[in-house]
């Protein structure tokens, strides 16, 4: 079968709020069958807690959470360690009904995370945020354009904000204003790095936020105080029905960081950010290297090998199969095909054309007839 596509250009352009994300916010003791309630396309978070101390809780200890449907469709959902000895999943679904879980964790001993068990009741829905109201965005059957899961068309309309997470963009009035602006101007999707960022050398102070880096400065395991401020602002674009595209990391990451800690990197976004309604981008410019490096600039196939491991993980590890693309950069080629060794892998393509003025106007229209 054909892998269905839809082209996208990649355009330069809370808090008591966050309650309109997570419907309910639960911990889960050892009394099984305890029933927990949320609404169709809402995230509910449950937070476990570890009875044994972990000497580094988030290499050593792997938690996920098994839902199964009402339909008899089973669900693995990665948790993710948010500090201490506290680890949360999150989960969404369109399907009403029971939906019950219990987790498996690779401690088995440790009854704080192993074989807790539990159901989650889905409701309808009854607000008016679209991106509840409608579901998540896929591919329409034809694969030439975008709609939400009810077949609500929708076009995209992407702002760009790479260091939006970062202190740059002062949380809250500043990415509020800018958050407004975008809103009142009819973009319904912002471009967003998850602190990896571009256009600087890693740990550079400029991509910080107030809680710091995303990671320890070397790359030891990652810093969930970074992550608990992204979901301020994450959730306030949510909130304001717009959805976040979050890319993992610029290119250049993976040889600092290698494949595993980038694996370990994007498990944490999917765990964190999976039940809410985004779209992920697994790196900016995946074909580039570092801009220092010797012969800089070209077409850095190393790197678009080790993406696409990490699209493939991806692709396992997301239980909610959210819409993938990666960015390419204008090196060789402007297209995400350029930027991963499996196309099939993309769900829509991402073309680079803002850097390449008139003649990206050439593979911008290849790009149009291949797809067709």
């Amino acid at each position: 079968m054909q892998k269905r596509k839809f082209t996208v250009r990649s355009t330069v352009g809370w808090s008591l709020l966050f309650s309109a994300l997570c419907l309910v916010l639960v911990s889960v003791a050892r009394a099984d069958d305890q029933v927990f309630t949320s609404e169709a396309n809402r995230m509910v978070e449950l937070k476990f807690t570890a009875q044994h101390e972990h000497a580094d809780p988030f290499n050593e200890v792997t938690l996920d959470v098994i839902v199964t449907s009402p339909q008899g469709k089973e669900y693995r959902v990665p948790a993710f360690w948010n500090g201490g000895n506290t680890w949360r999943a999150r989960y969404a679904s369109a399907e009403l009904g029971l939906h019950p879980f219990h987790t498996q964790c690779s401690d088995a001993t440790d009854q704080g995370l192993e074989q807790v068990s539990g159901k989650i009741e889905i409701k309808p829905y009854t607000g008016t945020n679209s991106l509840f109201l409608h579901g998540p965005l896929q591919v329409t059957l034809g694969g030439r354009y975008l709609e939400h899961a009810d077949h609500t068309p929708f076009f995209w309309l992407g702002d760009t904000w790479w260091m939006g997470l970062a202190q740059r963009l002062h949380w809250p009035d500043e990415f509020q204003q800018l958050a407004a602006d975008r809103k009142a101007k009819g973009f319904n999707v912002i471009q967003i790095v998850a602190g990896l960022y571009p256009d600087m050398p890693a740990f550079d102070p400029r991509g910080a936020n107030e809680a710091g880096f995303p990671w320890e400065t070397n790359y030891a395991r990652i810093r969930p105080e970074f992550f608990d401020a992204v979901d301020q602002r994450l959730g306030y674009l949510v909130d304001q029905g717009i959805t976040p595209c979050l890319v993992g990391a610029w290119g250049y990451f993976i040889p600092w960081m290698g494949v595993e800690k980038m694996k370990a990197h994007w498990r944490y976004l999917i765990a964190r950010y999976g039940a809410w309604p985004v779209v992920w981008c697994a790196a900016g410019e995946a074909n580039l290297p570092w801009y220092r490096a010797p012969g800089f600039p070209f077409d850095d196939r190393a790197q678009v090998h080790d993406w696409t491991e990490i699209m493939r993980f991806i692709r396992a590890s997301d239980p909610y199969h959210r819409l993938l693309t990666i960015h390419p950069t204008a090196i060789h080629h402007y297209t995400s095909r350029n930027a991963t060794e499996d196309p099939t892998l993309l769900d829509f393509d991402m073309l680079q054309t803002p850097h390449g003025r008139q003649e990206a106007s050439i593979i911008t229209h290849g790009a149009i007839e291949v797809e067709q």
